[in-house]
């Protein structure tokens, strides 16, 4: 009995070591530094499989960047993967379906390295919402404990690592490859189609939206250290076509949105007298910028209803394209003034004053876009959807627990001091 459970015990740590070097050697996530191998896993095809958590805490944990972008999938899509023009380069660090909890302890993870100087982060309603706090693989990433080493055990002994292998492998093998969420053309009628259901569904998703201090708290924690110690974060709000910001207004949230707004002018301007070791963008150590509010490029009319060519900003209600983001990085680095598409204005140095009179502009905008056919055909649709008596998408909470705020603590603690940075 001794003996066959003997055999059973080094059968079963045999394999665990050859199904962790078998995740190691195909490396999916690249964060090993194995070799490719022609054929089988020399093109990365799978690096932001997992909403790119583990991958991106990989390199902020091991530092070497001067400035990194930080957000969600508007960012993983609405930016270049390597943003051109920006003295010294910024890593795009942008994660799909993440939040401000996650975003703060990707902040933190980076500053600890000296090498940085500069964080700029995308911000919007979403990322303070009580809706989400952790996806996908963040458990197996270095964002939940800071440490690499513990990291790369995870991700080695991880299924999910291996489903992800294997699909690499093929993709090798067939020339297979992720599809880009955008096209040049598109089907008579697709695109219309999308702005229709994504508007339809958001409209949902913010009537049950519930707002989380705590997570505003969590975050301007973040903004305090880091700036207190030399680095630059320059935050901005997305921009949202014209049809999702009328889903926010007709659902009941502008109060929340408008609440936001002025909470993070508040915020960014407590920290923003500090000196940074490097400044990335005009403005102090905390600067905050809004390219939101049915600014003119996100209201130009959605796509018709036959038509086939690309929208020129947004692909679809909720996510703009790679060019408008590059405008949006030369706008707070105060290179342009025109709007992606040409237009003014193009984004708002947003300080507590000018939440306030920019509020009521914001507005004027939108009662000038009702007014036109593309306002009209919006509430149109918003009528239509109201009138089906909708249902608010309700998401079990998840609020921050004292595990959360101590997994933020331990990084902010190990942050490097401005001293050190170069």
């Amino acid at each position: 009995m001794t003996r066959y459970a003997t055999t059973l015990l080094i059968a079963l740590i045999a394999g665990l070591i050859a199904f962790a070097g078998f995740n190691a050697l195909v490396d999916p996530f690249g964060i090993t530094g194995a070799p490719g191998i022609p054929g089988l896993t020399a093109r990365d095809t799978r690096l932001l499989e997992d909403g790119g958590r583990v991958h991106v805490a990989d390199r902020l944990a091991r530092g070497g960047d001067n400035a990194i972008l930080l957000g969600s999938s508007r960012t993983v899509d609405g930016f270049p993967r390597e943003p051109e023009a920006w003295p010294g380069g910024i890593y795009n660090a942008g994660m799909r379906g993440t939040n401000i909890f996650e975003l703060s302890q990707a902040a933190a993870l980076a500053a600890e390295n000296d090498s940085l100087n500069c964080v700029v982060i995308g911000l919007d309603l979403d990322e303070f919402g009580s809706h989400s706090k952790a996806k996908a693989t963040y458990w197996l990433s270095a964002l939940t404990d800071g440490r690499r080493w513990l990291s790369l055990a995870r991700v080695s002994l991880s299924p999910n690592t291996f489903g992800a292998s294997l699909q690499l492998i093929a993709d090798n093998i067939t020339g297979g490859e992720p599809r880009a969420p955008w096209s040049d053309s598109y089907p008579a009628g697709q695109q219309r189609e999308r702005y229709e259901s994504g508007a339809r569904g958001i409209y949902s998703w913010y009537l049950g939206y519930d707002f989380d201090p705590e997570r505003l708290a969590l975050f301007a924690r973040m903004l305090d250290t880091l700036t207190a110690n030399g680095v630059q974060v320059t935050g901005f709000i997305h921009p949202l076509h014209a049809w999702r910001e009328e889903a926010m207004i007709r659902s009941g949230r502008l109060e929340d949105y408008l609440a936001v707004r002025e909470a993070l002018a508040e915020t960014f301007q407590r920290y923003s007298g500090r000196a940074p070791v490097e400044a990335c963008t005009p403005g102090g150590s905390a600067v905050l910028w809004d390219f939101s509010g049915f600014q003119p490029f996100s209201s130009m009319p959605a796509p018709g209803a036959d038509q086939t060519e690309a929208h020129p900003a947004f692909y679809e209600p909720s996510h703009y394209l790679p060019h408008v983001g590059q405008a949006m990085l030369e706008r707070m680095r105060m290179e342009r003034l025109d709007g992606p598409v040409g237009q003014r204005p193009f984004g708002v140095r947003l300080t507590p004053q000018a939440a306030v009179s920019t509020a009521e502009a914001m507005l004027d905008r939108r009662e000038a876009w009702l007014e036109t056919p593309d306002g009209q055909a919006a509430t149109a649709l918003f009528d239509t959807v109201e009138a089906g008596d909708p249902q608010a998408e309700v998401q079990t909470p998840q609020y921050l627990n004292r595990d959360d705020l101590r997994s933020l603590t331990d990084k902010l603690e190990h942050v490097a001091p401005a001293a050190s940075r170069r």
